[in-house]
């Protein structure tokens, strides 16, 4: 798997999106330069208090963003439950894959284990979907 450098774009869409907990939690407004919003291929499903990432035919708000500090990846790869030499242990994969906008690859973390049970997002944007729970 190769490694995200400066200048990679990455995509987020849960908690690492701006406004949501792990953004603050991880320095993102300085490792991470904001590109604008994207929309990920895949569904997401509420996995009990946080998203996860599927393959299929259906697009997820995102937000995009320009790595400025790739020192960071491996902070949120621990905060992810990525392990890139173990990936059958991984609760999310990373993963490079094209987004439908803008057309353009980038990085992003895909969950790696069954949704069976879990509440699908319907309308693919976790923060609409958070706040119309509380």
């Amino acid at each position: 798997m190769s490694a995200v450098k400066a200048g990679d774009a990455f995509a987020v869409y849960g908690l690492l999106r701006k406004g949501a907990s792990g953004f603050a939690q991880f320095g993102l407004e300085r490792a991470f330069r904001p590109l604008g919003p994207c929309r990920i291929p895949g569904l997401i499903y509420d996995l009990g208090g946080y998203p996860g990432l599927v393959g299929g035919e259906g697009a997820v708000i995102g937000e995009l963003f320009e790595v400025a500090d790739p020192s960071v990846i491996a902070r949120l790869d621990a905060f992810e439950d990525y392990y890139p030499q173990a990936p059958d242990r991984s609760r999310y994969l990373r993963r490079q894959i094209t987004l439908l906008t803008p057309a353009r690859k980038a990085w992003v973390y895909l969950w790696n284990l069954p949704v069976t049970g879990f509440a699908r997002v319907e309308s693919g944007d976790w923060l609409e979907w958070v706040a119309s729970k509380a």
